[in-house]
């Protein structure tokens, strides 16, 4: 095989494994109530599920480079993608809470480990564009899940069918890895950037790298409660159909993956600044009509706009690190960001879920508008701080 076509081999599968990788995430926020009813848990209780499942992924995630110095990358990315296809089979046969939350943090720890891995593997072989595609197809399959499973509810089958689908999946993925372990090699220049390091306490006495920490924070968090709730809140508190609301959070993602696609063309013309300044208030406008909800279709176009304007903003906020903070900060920087992101993708959801209680379900399309707020109101600041600093540069001002 050349090299040429073994490269492109090796991005194709990828851009599977980033599929694979998106595809729990859809099935979570459909299957969530009927793993409720079953197990007789409160629904508040998702929040303390996506913590261990974050707990998991941040455990993976921070040791991957230390564990690619042990086995090769190709036997990891296979063990990784067995311990995912196991801990979702372990969804659908938990018949206890406990079980289930063993099986949220291996999955965790799977997805932590591709997720990882991969983007070191791209960072040293592929080009910027094809890392960027790579991010996009994560959306593809977390718009798959819930269009999995609501034609497994149309059907005639349970949500479990579902989880045993994506599961099989994840095991024929590591079956593939297995075979083709000796092409996942990475390059030596990878080694050396990993070997010259900034300190932790340097990079976090600047400010302004606080505040980038809290966008990745609150902007996470914010993605996967719209994710995650918007199908309870549809069927519990909008009486909106089962199959219907699996559409709508399916749109979610979907606008999410279109909008990271057109983006990607889009920012040849506009500068990331300006784009990111359009998003932010598109999150506003979106979660503002989801709140209000006038009509159903102006709360669905809600969705869609949230999701679609979202899209921009993890991938260019991480694109804009080097030229705002410096490169030798770069690698730091974006670490505590990704962590960060993790974290917030716990907390605010469980957070969210938790005020059901005493206020009732709609005060989760409440959180979803506040906390695009914040995310405005803290990107702005950034900006506006960073724009007097680095006044020369083009890329953003």
């Amino acid at each position: 095989m050349t090299t040429s076509l073994k490269l492109r081999f090796l991005i194709l599968i990828s851009f599977i494994a980033f599929v694979s990788l998106g595809l729990p995430d859809g099935l979570l926020g459909i299957a969530w109530p009927f793993i409720s009813d079953k197990l007789d848990i409160p629904l508040e209780n998702l929040g303390v599920l996506l913590m261990f499942f974050v707990a998991g992924y941040l455990s993976s995630s921070m040791t991957s480079s230390k564990i690619m110095s042990w086995i090769s990358l190709g036997w990891l990315l296979a063990f990784s993608c067995f311990l995912t296809g196991v801990s979702l089979f372990g969804f659908a046969l938990s018949n206890q809470w406990i079980f289930l939350i063993f099986s949220a943090y291996f999955l965790g720890s799977g997805g932590g480990a591709i997720d990882t891995s991969l983007n070191i593997f791209a960072s040293a072989n592929f080009s910027p564009s094809v890392v960027n595609w790579l991010h996009a197809f994560y959306g593809i399959g977390a718009t798959s899940g819930p269009l999995i499973l609501t034609w497994f509810f149309t059907m005639g089958q349970t949500w479990k069918s579902g989880y045993y689908f994506v599961g099989s999946i994840q095991i024929s993925l590591g079956i593939l890895f297995i075979l083709s372990s000796k092409m996942w090699l990475v390059k030596e220049k990878t080694k050396e950037i990993n070997q010259e390091k900034i300190s932790y306490r340097l990079t976090l006495q600047k400010p302004l790298v606080w505040l980038s920490i809290l966008i990745f924070f609150v902007y996470t968090g914010l993605e996967v409660c719209v994710g995650q709730w918007t199908f309870t809140i549809l069927t519990k508190s909008r009486s909106i159909a089962e199959e219907s609301a699996g559409l709508w959070v399916s749109t979610f993602w979907g606008s999410l993956t279109l909008g990271r696609i057109l983006f990607g063309f889009i920012l040849k013309k506009i500068s990331t600044v300006q784009v990111l300044h359009l998003a932010m208030f598109g999150i506003i406008i979106g979660s503002g009509a989801f709140l209000v909800d006038v009509s159903n279709t102006m709360s669905f176009l809600g969705i869609f706009l949230i999701g679609f304007s979202c899209a921009p903003v993890f991938p260019s906020m991480i694109a804009l690190v080097p030229g705002l903070f410096g490169e030798k900060f770069a690698a730091n920087i974006i670490g505590f960001q990704i962590s960060a992101a993790m974290i917030g993708g716990a907390i605010l959801p469980a957070v969210s879920g938790f005020l059901t209680d005493p206020f009732g379900w709609e005060v989760i399309p409440i959180s979803f508008f506040f906390q695009a707020i914040l995310l405005a109101l803290s990107y702005y600041f950034l900006i506006k701080k960073l724009k007097i600093k680095h006044r020369n540069y083009s890329p953003g001002f």
